[in-house]
């Protein structure tokens, strides 16, 4: 049988060039005689140069010609070899987009400086005898091998992967495979896979996101951001992915550090997974093992806004099918209020449930309120634009919250600084019934009836004040007694001439309302304290640390 991977034409080429070669020289030799047949002295010495002189030179050509050869593949095998060896030992890479070098010590990725791997491979050479007269060919052949070992397709060591999952779960993750997808979903984007999809997450890490985002820029030319979304733009349901994220990822104290040492590793990390997992999508699917990470993923891929509409009557609306209509429109008081729902609480009805389910805003109100006109037809009155026979379960605390606000709170331009956390302590000693609420539930109320409130850092609020606690008045209060105080004891004035640590006086603010007549008394902060003192008593300060005795003996 014919062997079909011999080359036939290959072949037939070489036999010419030999038969041509050998017709050349019976040529070349034929010419010399006949050159110098006739004389007797130059058919000698040519007799002699080709029968007895050229002979050895071929002979002495060949064998040279064989060390040289033999000489050549034994240091291009010692230099594959070092190569090889250098390469195991240091594990370079590089990134073509920003021509950066990059190594990696087994546990973490780390930019090196092209000059230093440079160094690194001459020493190695130098101690290597043998390669030294290949030294520049060598340095080259490696330098060519590191540029073509892409950083993304490097693959790390179980210890880096581990580093990178321990940073990011729990702190971040409630489990390691909302980590992993986080992971392998940053990884697709580097790689540019599935970039037809929407990967809702939080808005609470858009720090987070920018910052990593902006290092993967910096190092590998190109951020992996593009995917993530924190707002919802009528995109296809079918195309939107969702995952969730733990609170504390907007803390730049807790995020900060983990970027810092670990924002290469996770890079690294992160296009390894997108490899091994072929992308996000079949992570979930066919790795994940987990039930609820595939729900939580694929909610919105799997519903319609219908369907979440009606989730959303079935999980926090109650309706009355028996109410007379009719009645309840005419009913005033705690009553009327029970059996309806205006639209703008049904809003916030509506984004407590999302809130509940992880998703973003992914119905427009407008296209919210048709949908659900179509499921309450008989219970939406639109000349009221409410919701009547219609009540929520969490409904009460929405309104005990609204009439907690109407008759305590009032605007006032000399405060600042009032702490939600302060607002809920309020909120429950004015009603101790009141439903339980959190931090955020407050927030997400006061932004939502009250919008023209202003809201510093999701903690502070400026410019009102609660009429069950006057902060400005308690310091005063404490300040005067503070001042009672030092006059007893040092009743001469030519005494009195020591200065007075803030800080001091601050402790005595908290000592002063701490005893049993204000046991329940609320505090300020230690902050708050100072920022009175220093724009309501400035004439008297003292480096910044200090109340001087003019003060105390005003």
């Amino acid at each position: 049988m014919e062997n079909e991977f011999v080359n036939y034409d290959y072949i037939e080429a070489q036999t010419d060039v030999v038969l041509k070669n050998r017709i050349d020289i019976e040529n070349a030799i034929e010419s010399i005689y006949k050159k110098y047949e006739n004389n007797q002295y130059m058919l000698s010495k040519t007799h002699n140069y080709i029968c007895n002189l050229l002979p050895n030179i071929l002979n002495n050509i060949e064998k040279t010609h064989i060390e040289r050869v033999n000489r050549m593949e034994e240091l291009s095998n010692e230099q594959d070899e070092f190569i090889q060896s250098f390469l195991s030992n240091n594990q370079y890479f590089y990134v073509g987009t920003t021509e950066k070098f990059f190594c990696y010590d087994g546990v973490h990725y780390f930019l090196i400086n092209e000059d230093d791997i440079i160094y690194k491979v001459l020493s190695s050479i130098s101690r290597d005898t043998h390669l030294m007269s290949w030294k520049q060919r060598t340095k080259i052949n490696i330098m060519k091998r590191i540029r073509e070992n892409s950083l993304l397709k490097s693959i790390p060591e179980s210890d880096t992967i581990q580093c990178v999952i321990d940073a990011i779960y729990p702190t971040f993750f409630s489990s390691k495979t909302e980590a992993k997808y986080f992971l392998t979903i940053i990884g697709d984007n580097i790689l540019r896979k599935q970039n037809n999809l929407i990967h809702f997450i939080p808005s609470k890490s858009k720090q987070l996101l920018q910052e990593l985002n902006s290092v993967c820029q910096i190092l590998i030319g190109y951020g992996f951001s593009h995917t993530f979304k924190h707002k919802y733009h009528e995109h296809e349901y079918t195309d939107c992915r969702i995952l969730k994220i733990n609170d504390c990822v907007k803390n730049e104290s807790v995020w900060n550090p983990i970027i810092t040492q670990y924002a290469l590793d996770i890079l690294c990390v992160a296009c390894h997974y997108s490899i091994r997992y072929n992308c996000g999508d079949d992570y979930v699917y066919y790795s994940s093992n987990d039930d609820v990470l595939i729900h939580d993923v694929f909610f919105m891929k799997n519903t319609s806004p219908n369907e979440l509409v009606q989730t959303f009557v079935r999980e926090y609306l109650d309706i009355n099918r028996n109410v007379d209509l009719t009645t309840v429109l005419n009913i005033e008081g705690p009553v009327y209020r029970s059996t309806q729902i205006t639209w703008k609480n049904m809003q916030y009805l509506w984004k407590q449930y999302l809130d509940s389910k992880n998703l973003p805003t992914i119905l427009f109100m407008q296209n919210l309120k048709t949908i659900l006109v179509e499921n309450l037809t008989t219970y939406y009155k639109e000349d009221q634009d409410t919701f009547v026979g219609v009540s929520s379960r969490f409904l009460p605390a929405i309104q005990k919250f609204l009439q907690f606000w109407d008759e305590t709170m009032f605007f006032d331009e000399t405060e600042s600084d009032l702490e939600i956390e302060e607002v809920l302590v309020l909120f429950r000693r004015w009603n101790e019934a009141s439903p339980a609420m959190n931090d955020k539930q407050i927030i997400d109320l006061i932004l939502h009836f009250f919008p023209h409130v202003e809201i510093e850092r999701d903690k502070y609020i400026s410019k009102w004040r609660c009429s069950l606690w006057d902060k400005q008045l308690d310091i005063q209060i404490a300040l005067s007694h503070m001042k009672e105080t030092i006059r007893e004891k040092y009743p001469h004035s030519n005494q009195s001439n020591i200065l007075v640590s803030i800080y001091d006086a601050y402790l005595f603010y908290i000592k002063y309302f701490s005893n049993n007549e204000y046991a329940n008394k609320l505090k300020v902060s230690k902050a708050y304290f100072e920022k009175y003192v220093f724009e309501n008593l400035e004439e008297f300060v003292v480096d910044s640390k200090f109340l001087s005795s003019a003060w105390y003996l005003m």
